[in-house]
């Protein structure tokens, strides 16, 4: 490729960088987290359903039937059950669901047709009853009526959820907030294609890496090992995570438009939605023991998450049950018929014929990780933490050329201020991160509320916020960026006193009972604490006359360069 060619693609790599580096940095990082965020940060934010008891199955369906006798009928036409720590659900929740709402009477809809169609659209969203038991005495918790919107929307969240959702859409909801994560993935992939075009002799360097040289040779090699090591799994990680995030505000509604005339409802319900059975009106128990009990022995590493029940009571009935785990990369639904027979098992997209619905099964877990236990999520989150250094070094290396240069492109004073907006926002988002551990805890037991999620976010932003601007108020950004590594090595060793003096919970006991998740998040924290605080340490300090400013240091060289021509000139 021609030299005028290679500039252009570094223009464009470094403005793409320069413009995204610090969003995708946030993307990433919560990425990492998130990697664990479920369920293994939501147990350890709940210690309720830490050890929950075994799930009876035939006191389930008991409830299910003692329960389908105080709903109307028509409540029935679908039953939702959702067992404890699916998804780090504290009770056993059983939701009995009208898809097409409360029925039109001859009060509510006038003899006038128009007036008729307005009355049934009024009540066409679904409806429908939840109950939620106690895991342990099934004793009824909390029972809601209303609009199935309404229901799901009351589930208490946590720390996980909040995070979570935050790398899903930076919390700026639908469509904005997708949108802006899945264009986020597709400048990734631009950097990526960019970067493997300018740096063709990358993988002759792919063992160099000289720390100790130069500031600006670290982060040179660093930048460039960490793009070469981590080349698939940022390519992959890109791709995905610009698929899910575009998937449902670009190409559902495109894909709609295209086959079924713009309704995407419909485009859904074609591909996912679960087949209503022909109801044959003849009255038979429906086996749910027999399909969770059967489901359960599956293999050994299955996960047993729901059931959705349609025509429950019927002959015709048929059990959908969500499972997952084992060496199965994607979700699987068992099916199951009214008398507790298998029948099949698919995964989520399986009914999508050809090699679509396989792809489309495995973007998610391939994008978070979930498919192959505790190892793979932990390569996950070194490889996501590689990602999220990969803008961050660019950034760096972008700035230290800037400020070295003869002739600097920009004033020193925008180098300054744009290093400082790296320190604030990237330092302050780890610190914000890890400042949620305590914080959960402080919501929870402290306050006594439940719903953590919906008040964590004020002191995570605004935590966030307050270190952004203090990075424009210190003297030295650098001495700050090394104060913000301390502070964030102290939150992670202050999990595990935290977790002790909060919940009380004996770790002897928790892992002497198989119990690791929870204590596996403690120690993790620890080690990664104790890391930081020895790496900073050994980190050589900025000498004496790196202390000023970067305006000061360029001032300082400019004045010693006029002095040495002023002395050559007499």
């Amino acid at each position: 490729m021609k030299s005028k060619s290679i500039k252009k693609l570094y223009t464009l790599h470094s403005w793409v960088g320069i413009i995204t580096g610090i969003l995708l940095f946030v993307i990433a990082f919560t990425g990492a987290v998130s990697v664990f965020g479920r369920p293994e940060i939501k147990i350890w934010a709940n210690p309720e359903i830490r050890t929950l008891a075994q799930v009876d199955t035939a006191k389930v369906e008991q409830l299910v039937a003692e329960y389908a006798t105080q709903v109307p009928e028509h409540y029935q036409e679908e039953i939702l059950i959702f067992l404890p720590r699916v998804r780090g659900n504290k009770h056993l929740a059983i939701i009995f669901e009208s898809h097409h709402g409360e029925p039109v009477t001859s009060d509510d809809a006038s003899i006038d047709d128009v007036k008729s169609e307005q009355a049934a659209q009024k009540h066409s969203p679904p409806v429908g009853t939840s109950f939620e038991f106690d895991p342990h005495s099934y004793e009824l918790v909390r029972e809601k009526s209303g609009l199935m919107s309404e229901i799901f929307a009351t589930y208490e969240s946590d720390m996980a959820d909040f995070i979570v959702d935050f790398h899903a859409d930076l919390h700026l909801g639908r469509p904005i907030g997708l949108l802006t994560t899945g264009v986020l993935g597709l400048t990734m992939m631009l950097s990526i294609v960019t970067g493997i075009f300018i740096h063709r002799k990358i993988l002759g360097q792919l063992f160099t890496f000289r720390p100790r040289k130069s500031y600006s040779l670290m982060l040179n090699d660093g930048h460039k090992a960490i793009g070469v090591w981590g080349l698939l799994f940022n390519a992959v990680i890109a791709f995905t995570g610009a698929f899910l995030g575009l998937a449902v505000v670009v190409l559902v509604p495109a894909a709609a438009f295209v086959s079924f005339g713009g309704d995407q409802d419909k485009l859904v319900e074609t591909f996912t939605a679960i087949p209503a059975p022909v109801i044959q009106n003849v009255q038979q128990s429906t086996a749910i023991g027999s399909a969770f009990d059967h489901a359960f022995e599956l293999h050994d590493e299955v996960i047993v998450r729901s059931m959705t029940v349609m025509g429950y009571g019927d002959a015709s009935a048929k059990m959908y049950v969500g499972i997952a785990g084992g060496q199965n990369i994607a979700a699987q639904t068992a099916v199951y018929q009214a008398g507790g027979e298998f029948v099949e098992r698919y995964s989520n997209f399986g009914r999508i014929e050809g090699v679509t619905g396989k792809i489309l099964d495995i973007m998610y877990p391939l994008h978070f990780g979930n498919f192959g236990g505790i190892l793979v999520k932990a390569i996950w989150v070194v490889l996501g933490l590689g990602t999220a250094l990969l803008p961050l070094t660019g950034l760096m290396l972008w700035m230290e050329r800037g400020v070295n240069a003869a002739n600097p492109r920009y004033s020193m004073k925008t180098y300054q201020r744009f290093n400082r907006l790296i320190v604030g926002s990237c330092g302050g988002l780890v610190v914000a991160t890890m400042l949620l551990f305590p914080t959960q805890m402080m919501i929870k037991y402290g306050m006594g509320n439940n719903d953590v999620g919906s008040i964590i976010g004020w002191p995570f932003f605004i935590s966030w916020l307050a270190i952004i601007v203090a990075a424009f108020l210190v003297p030295y950004e650098k001495h700050f960026a090394r104060q913000l590594a301390y502070v964030t090595a102290a939150l992670l060793i202050a999990v595990l006193p935290i977790d002790l003096l909060v919940t009380g919970t004996n770790k002897a006991t928790e892992l002497a009972t198989g119990h690791y998740l929870s204590s596996g998040i403690d120690l993790v924290c620890l080690a990664l604490g104790l890391y930081l605080f020895k790496l900073m340490k050994n980190f050589p300090k900025p000498l004496p006359s790196a202390n000023a400013t970067v305006i000061n240091q360029i001032v300082a060289n400019q004045a010693s360069a006029n002095q040495t021509g002023a002395k050559e000139a007499v």
